[in-house]
Order: C-alpha cells, then structure tokens, then sequence
C-alpha cells in the first residue's frame, strides 16, 4: 500500500516577509520542508505530494530537485481560490486561498488509501514521523484518523502571536475537542489568545495543541468535502473566511462520525511564523546536526535513500 505525505506549501508568508516553504536555513540551503521529507521518508512514506500556489511552484519544484532529487516520487498540486465544488464560483475579489481544509482536499484527489499531513513550515521531528507511520499503516490504522500532539508552551513564538488547534482529550486518549485560537501570545508572563468568535481567552501552556501534522483515512476526507460545500454555501462569496481543517475535524468529531487518535511527539517543534524566528530556527537546526540528528548535507543524505 502507497503511504503519501501531503506538503501543504501554499501559504502567503505575510507575516513572514518571505518564501517561509523555501528559506535556506541548513547549512547547505536546506528549507525546513526539506527535513521533514527526509524525516518521513526514514519512517516508511514512499512518496510526497506538495500543495502549493500556481505562482510559486516552479521555485519549489526546482528546490524539491535540487535536495530530495530521486530519493521518493513527488508530484505538485495547485490550490486554487477558484478550485470549488461543482455549482460553486468564487467571489471575484477573492485573493486568499481557502485554508488547510481546502488544501488537504486538493492532494486527496489522487491518493486511494490513508495518507500524512504536514505542513512546510514546521519541524516536527523523526520520532512524529515514525509514530504517524506506524498509526496509518503499521497499525492499520486502529481510528479514523490521527493528530500528533504538541505541547502549547513549547510552540509559542518571541516574535508575535501564532494560531494553535487548542485541544481537548477525552476517554482513552482520544481527541474530544480541538479549537482554532489565534494570536497566541506570552505577555507579562500569562499567555493570552483570541477565538474565532473575538473573545479572549487565558491559556497556561500545558495545553495540547495541533501543528497540523495529521494522519487521515478515506472516511474523514469523504467527510470533510461535503463540510467543504456546506462551507462554501454559507461562506462561499466572503474574501476572507478560511475553512480549517482544525475546525472541519472538530465538527466530524461531534457529530460522532470521527474518532482522532492523538499521538505524543517524542522530539521538540520549532517553526518560522514571524521574521525573527529565523535566527533561532537556525540555531535550532544546527544544534540537531551537532547532535546528529540530521546529517550536514541533506540532498546528499537522500541520495544514500534511493
């Protein structure tokens, strides 16, 4: 059985100031897509699919060659603002892509059986990969689908606020809750969010929180386009709204039809949400070759993978 790991590398870096999916912070221009590839390849994923934006994938297609080159197949996926659902049309003035949700369906297309989700600018580590692997197919894949887990105090950015999939575990472990809070920020020692719906919220950083990396089966991705189109219906002509796969996830676990196996990562994230997490995203980088974690050359380590 195939065992895809979706990319998702569509994202605006706004925030960000530049290509976050492709900003060299290996010793040797690697991106922190690159190690995660590399991280689930070593865990069994035989082939990766990236989502990105029409305009920017010859440069990630020329940087995928260039470090991954023929270690695992790949293929490109565009997420298109006028990628909708037969009897939608999308507003004229939309810009933004329609969020997680909607790039998650964009890979699904063309994968038959269970399948990885990451996104390319999070590192997550190789112990999140084996576990994921093992969940999905080793396993097979005793839930529906799978989230591996983060804890919330460990994620916060120096920089600014972050959004986080706050979570909620129930009986035997399994994922009862997750919801979306943005601007996720310490100040003066407490760490503050807002929700979706404008309130504010305290948090103590002990929480549980999603960094998208998620392990689904045919099922949930069923699931997941009709609440697509029932989105769509009720949000179809706005500019703005996002349909998040957190938030989609959320709704198939209440109405019963999901069960999300939550996975603990045995490694530490780092990420780049804001320009002044550079700095400490490379040290961090550097501090896992030091320890032999990742090797100096990722493209040359692939190519002891083919």
């Amino acid at each position: 059985m195939p065992a895809p790991l979706v990319v998702l590398a569509a994202g605006l870096s706004t925030r960000y100031g530049r290509l976050k999916q492709l900003d060299p912070l290996g010793p040797a221009g690697e991106a922190i897509m690159d190690y995660n590839v590399y991280d689930a390849a070593r865990a069994g994923f035989d082939e990766v699919v990236f989502v990105v934006r029409g305009e920017i994938e010859e440069a990630v297609r020329e940087h995928v060659a260039r470090v991954v080159g023929g270690a695992l197949p790949y293929r490109f996926v565009h997420q298109r603002v006028d990628d909708l659902p037969d009897g939608f049309r999308a507003p004229p003035d939309r810009g933004k892509p329609w969020g997680t949700g909607h790039a998650v369906l964009c890979a699904a297309r063309g994968i038959a059986g269970p399948f990885a989700v990451c996104n390319a600018d999070d590192l997550y580590g190789p112990g999140a990969f084996r576990a994921l692997h093992t969940f999905l197919f080793a396993q097979g894949a005793p839930t529906e689908a799978a989230l591996v887990g983060y804890t919330l105090r460990e994620t916060l950015s120096g920089s600014g606020g972050v959004a986080r999939g706050i979570c909620v575990l129930g009986r035997e472990g399994l994922l009862a809750r997750i919801s979306e809070v943005r601007q996720i920020r310490r100040i003066d020692g407490w760490i503050t969010g807002i929700t979706l719906d404008g309130e504010p919220i305290e948090l103590t950083g002990d929480e549980i929180v999603s960094m998208n990396l998620w392990g689904f089966t045919p099922p949930v991705i069923e699931l997941l386009g009709r609440q697509f189109r029932r989105f769509l219906f009720y949000w179809g002509a706005d500019t703005v709204q996002e349909f998040y796969l957190s938030t989609a996830l959320n709704g198939q676990i209440e109405i019963g039809a999901t069960r999300v196996g939550v996975l603990h990562a045995e490694d530490h994230w780092f990420g780049v949400t804001h320009a002044g997490d550079r700095d400490r995203a490379r040290e961090a980088l550097a501090a896992r070759i030091r320890r032999g974690v990742y090797p100096e050359n990722l493209a040359e380590a692939f190519r002891t993978l083919t």
